[in-house]
């Protein structure tokens, strides 16, 4: 009879989870070494103003050299009448069968036959005003013959040249009563609705920081703490556990955006594999840059565009401290980074002399 083999200990699942747990509680206690924060954010459209996010910079300590500016009113309506600006879209037999945002509900294939889109285009602009005229488009159904009606409507931007203020000016949306009148009812109805929406729109932009705007805020103040992108597309960033005051300030701001916002940091520890995926993302996004850089010297020495030198110049002294601080904050040496710094700077270095000569 065969004696049993002796069977390997069950993994204890409990254990593990109160190890996980130790852990966690002793990188918030500070008696675990950590590497830095990945840190990833949502934002969505809220009720926040300029002089919101002003208060909160002072009340959290943060740079206020990194607020965005005021916000324009040429630019609140460069936007709501431009190519992403408030269109319509509807089916001719269903003129209410919109969204909520005017666009076009989803219907079945059978159902489709000819549509129409409300749209705004520009027809003129000059120092005074901005004029652009509302524009019904109409589709067969084969989508291959357009009929327009060019003018429903006009919306203008008039400057105000009395105040100091950049971009100040004021909206006009003027209805064209007997173009909307020769329109089935129920389009009327569509039409005047647009007109509503882009006042709206309009005047919101006017007073609140789209969710555009304040997720370009926070990725230039997460990109100021001299992050590096762990995603090449962005959203997933390390930061150095140098700056974790400031991420915690930073958290405190998003989370009085629109609701769901929220900015996560996830504490890394300071362990070889966390240190290689540091480094693998900032070598290759550092060589991406050096390639680019390497290429626009190129192109200067090709035309002699000595006028550039200083521009590239301070691009390359941007990298190579930038090389310098990680380097030094995980420790490590950034050798093929290094190199291709070295080589970039010799060809700097002839270009140099060429503006020279």
């Amino acid at each position: 009879m065969t004696a049993a083999q002796p069977q390997p200990p069950t993994p204890d699942l409990a254990t593990g989870d109160a190890v996980l747990d130790a852990y966690a509680a002793a990188l918030a206690g500070g008696d675990a070494p950590v590497l830095g924060y990945l840190v990833l954010y949502s934002i969505f459209d809220g009720d926040v103003t300029r002089d919101d996010l002003e208060r909160w910079f002072a009340e959290l300590k943060l740079d206020p050299d990194l607020l965005p500016p005021p916000l324009r009113p040429v630019d609140a309506y460069e936007r709501i009448t431009g190519p992403d600006g408030v269109r319509y879209s509807y089916p001719l037999d269903d003129p209410t069968a919109t969204g909520r945002d005017g666009s076009r509900k989803r219907r079945k294939t059978s159902e489709l036959g000819r549509s129409a889109v409300l749209m705004v285009r520009p027809v003129r602009r000059d120092g005074d005003r901005i004029v652009r005229h509302i524009v019904r488009e109409v589709r067969d159904e084969a989508k291959t013959k357009l009929r327009y009606d060019t003018r429903l409507g006009t919306v203008v931007f008039n400057r105000d040249h009395t105040t100091t203020t950049d971009g100040a000016g004021t909206l006009h949306v003027e209805p064209d009563h007997q173009a909307i009148a020769k329109l089935p009812q129920a389009e009327q109805a569509t039409v005047n609705q647009m007109i509503e929406s882009l006042k709206t729109s309009y005047q919101r932009r006017c007073t609140y920081l789209t969710g555009d705007k304040l997720r370009s805020l926070v990725r230039r103040y997460v990109e100021d703490l001299n992050a590096i992108r762990v995603r090449p597309t962005g959203g997933v960033y390390y930061v150095h556990r140098q700056h974790s005051p400031a991420l915690a300030a930073l958290r405190e701001l998003v989370s009085r955006f629109g609701k769901g916002s929220h900015l996560v940091r996830v504490p890394l520890p300071d362990q070889d594999e966390m240190r290689e995926m540091i480094v693998t993302a900032f070598t290759t996004k550092a060589k991406d840059d050096l390639d680019r850089l390497a290429k626009d010297i190129a192109a200067a020495q090709r035309t002699g565009r000595t006028a550039d030198v200083k521009r590239l110049y301070d691009r390359f002294a941007a990298l190579q401290k930038t090389t310098d601080e990680h380097a030094a904050l995980l420790s490590t040496s950034l050798d093929d980074t290094a190199s291709a710094l070295q080589l970039v700077k010799l060809q700097l270095g002839s270009l140099l002399a060429t503006a020279d000569a």
